[in-house]
């Protein structure tokens, strides 16, 4: 699994996460494997996704080779955006939605946790597609208890890079689905609100 965090501070949005790949017991380090990024850039957003390497890359493909529009700046836009890329997953990519647990869940989920940053600013989506608007931070996935609660206590001390660094580092030191070397992007930050 994965660990992906994002951070919005002084006009300064950045995502990042660990790279390690994990099956079952098998542990998989970025210095065997090189595509083991966790995030993607589709127009003017980067989309983070902390599940297995296999949903980047149905997301990754379906947003590259489907002819439809997708928007991902803004509650809303979001929204439709997903709807539309459940369709063409479950069709084109025999989407798996049955959740792996029992849940009282009332839509049929994708089962792919998002953390989206854009100018619009920074975005959470969940398996059942519910999205969050977050004002300073967040992280999702395995070891992102840890990484909120190490955020939350640098926040007022450092940038948005060192948070995001301090947040994935925690995760990893922590959680052992999660691995060091560290992914990092900054959003152009003359564009963030």
């Amino acid at each position: 699994m994965s660990i992906v965090v994002i951070v919005k501070k002084d006009k300064k949005i950045v995502i990042a996460s660990d790279s390690l790949t994990s099956r079952d017991s098998l542990i998989i380090s970025s210095q065997y494997k090189t595509n083991s990024e966790k995030f993607i850039k589709y127009q003017d957003s980067w989309i983070g996704c902390a599940n297995d390497t296999m949903s980047t890359q149905m997301l990754l493909h379906a947003l590259k080779n489907s002819k439809q529009e997708f928007s991902f700046e803004g509650v809303d836009n979001i929204y439709t955006s997903l709807l539309k890329l459940h369709k063409i997953l479950k069709k084109k990519y025999y989407l798996e939605t049955k959740p792996r647990r029992v849940t009282n869940q009332i839509v049929e989920p994708t089962n792919m946790r998002l953390l989206i940053a854009n100018s619009s600013g920074i975005y959470g989506v969940s398996k059942d597609k519910s999205i969050e608007n977050f004002s300073k931070f967040w992280a999702t996935g395995h070891g992102g208890a840890f990484a909120l609660g190490a955020m939350y206590h640098v926040y007022d001390k450092y940038d948005a890079v060192k948070i995001a660094e301090i947040g994935v580092q925690t995760a990893c030191k922590f959680d052992e689905e999660s691995a060091l070397p560290m992914q990092i992007q900054m959003v152009k930050e003359e564009i963030c609100q």
